[in-house]
């Protein structure tokens, strides 16, 4: 019996079931800080992502022009989002903004359906494996 069919096909099962994501939507919300000066009358504007974003977070847009796209974030500042390869968004610019995140509730289905279709194979090949057996030994008489 070939054992190394098997094993193979259960790596490949377990490595495609850890991988389930969705993407999340963020809040983002204009925040203004009165002016420092009387001179200025100027209030100073900043946004306020939450959940806040992190370095490495992946994200998708829609900027208001329509523009879409993904990115993986390297900085966050008070107005802008600076992507890993430079690319520079504003904050004033998004229509929305959505984080990719580990879902729960797929992973879990995914790997339940995982385990149950590991244990019906181990079934299967069990069951071959003791009807080969008795074949053998009736054979054998």
């Amino acid at each position: 019996m070939k054992h190394t069919s098997i094993l193979p096909a259960m790596i490949i099962a377990a490595l495609t079931l850890s991988g389930c994501t969705s993407y999340n939507s963020l809040q983002l919300s204009k925040q203004q800080l009165p002016a420092v000066s009387t001179q200025t009358s100027t209030p100073y504007t900043y946004y306020k992502i939450d959940p806040p974003l992190y370095n490495g977070d992946v994200v998708q847009y829609v900027l208001q022009s329509g523009e879409k796209g993904t990115i993986t974030v390297k900085k966050t500042t008070p107005q802008t989002l600076i992507s890993d390869d430079g690319r520079v968004i504003n904050l004033s610019d998004l229509a929305s903004l959505k984080r990719k995140d580990i879902s729960k509730g797929k992973t879990a289905a995914a790997v339940g359906t995982g385990v149950a279709t590991t244990l019906v194979v181990a079934a299967l090949v069990f069951t071959a494996v003791i009807g080969a057996g008795f074949a053998g030994m009736l054979s054998a008489s």
